[in-house]
Formats: C-alpha cells, structure tokens, sequence
C-alpha cells in the first residue's frame, strides 16, 4: 500500500476525482449552508438591533440625552466631571480625594491635564460603573493608572487609586 504513494498514477487519477468531487459539494452543501448561515446572521443582527433600541430607549435612556445636550464650547473639568459621575454611581464626596494638576502643553502643541483620584472604600461593581462611564461621557480621558488595594476584614471593599490624563 506504501508503494502507491510513490507512484505518479494515483496523483494523475486522485487530483483529478478531487477536483471533480469539489464542485458537487459546493453546490450541495457549501452553497445551502452558506445561505443558512446568512439568514441566521441578518435575524441575529435584527435581533440585537432591537436589544439597541431597547437600551437606548428604555433602559438607559440618559446616554442619548447627553450626546444631545453636550456643549462643545465647554471646556473639561475634573472637578465637575469627576462630580457628575460619582453622583450617578452614589459615591459620596467624603469617600474619595481628588487632585489635578495644571494644563500643560507638550512640544508636539498638544494640551493635556492629569488627575489623581484615591477612593477610599468602594467595591468593584460600583468602581467599575465609574470607570466606564467616565470612558463613556469624555472620549479624550484615558485612564492611565489603576491601583486596587484590598481592605482586610472586608469581603467586597477596595481602596482604589486612579490616574487619569485628558487630552484637549
């Protein structure tokens, strides 16, 4: 049987059958299941399309009424976004300390400021809600830094530190 393998004959009379059995499974079987997999793939985006507008218009209204709202001439505060945002996610102002530096201006003329933020006992479900909806509301913040440190004795309490950079 190994000595097949090694003869040219069965390369000429098997490239040929593949190449004849390519065609017919294409038309039986890739083609039919490629249509199958379309059609689940537009119901699965009309679903999620529904989920959208579910979300945006019942559920969490308030991302649509910001973008709205926003001023573009304002210009950025740490103090009143960091304000904004731990309100929303019922962090007291008591709970954290925060400290900016002033606006400064690199060599390629672009402008930043950087923040720093200690919470001092907060858990993870509320940090990460104010985090992502400190992503969501300023695009050009990024944060740069996050330190967890676990409160012992606690079962969900953090000491969180965070640093922050926005770029104008």
């Amino acid at each position: 049987m190994k000595d097949i393998y090694k003869k040219p004959i069965f390369y000429y009379v098997l490239i040929p059958i593949l190449i004849g059995l390519w065609p017919l499974w294409l038309l039986g079987l890739g083609i039919p299941g490629a249509k199958s997999s379309l059609r689940s793939e537009m119901d699965d985006y009309a679903e999620a399309e529904k989920l959208i507008e579910q979300i945006l218009g019942e559920l969490d209204p308030q991302r649509l009424d910001y973008a709205r709202t926003k001023k573009t001439g304002e210009a950025f505060d740490y103090t009143t976004a960091i304000d904004q945002v731990t309100k929303l996610c019922r962090i007291l102002p008591t709970e954290y300390k925060l400290s900016s530096s002033p606006v400064r201006k690199t060599k390629g003329g672009q402008i930043n400021q950087d923040a720093s933020m200690t919470i001092d006992k907060i858990d993870i479900g509320k940090f990460s809600k104010f985090i992502s909806v400190m992503h969501m509301r300023w695009s050009n913040l990024q944060c740069t830094n996050v330190t967890l440190a676990k409160i012992k004795g606690e079962k969900d309490a953090w000491k969180a530190d965070v640093k922050f950079i926005y770029y104008q």
